[in-house]
């Protein structure tokens, strides 16, 4: 079950990512389309908290100092 949201947490931040630059790079590109690329980049920014949230659980669970002081 960690292995999976693992994996579908890395895939998420992967398409969050390339989402988001695309987005990005083709406002510079063709500002024309500006709408639909900003959709494209809240998507992108959506699959990345959606990502960070899949590990959340992984990442409270990893050994160290506590956060408590």
């Amino acid at each position: 079950m960690a292995v999976r949201k693992r994996k579908t947490s890395i895939l998420a931040g992967i398409l969050g990512l390339v989402l988001l630059f695309a987005g990005s790079i083709g406002i510079l590109i063709a500002p024309s389309s500006a709408l639909v690329l900003i959709v494209v980049m809240g998507t992108g920014i959506v699959l990345l908290l959606v990502a960070f949230f899949l590990v959340r659980g992984s990442i409270a669970a990893l050994p160290g100092k506590s956060r408590d002081n």
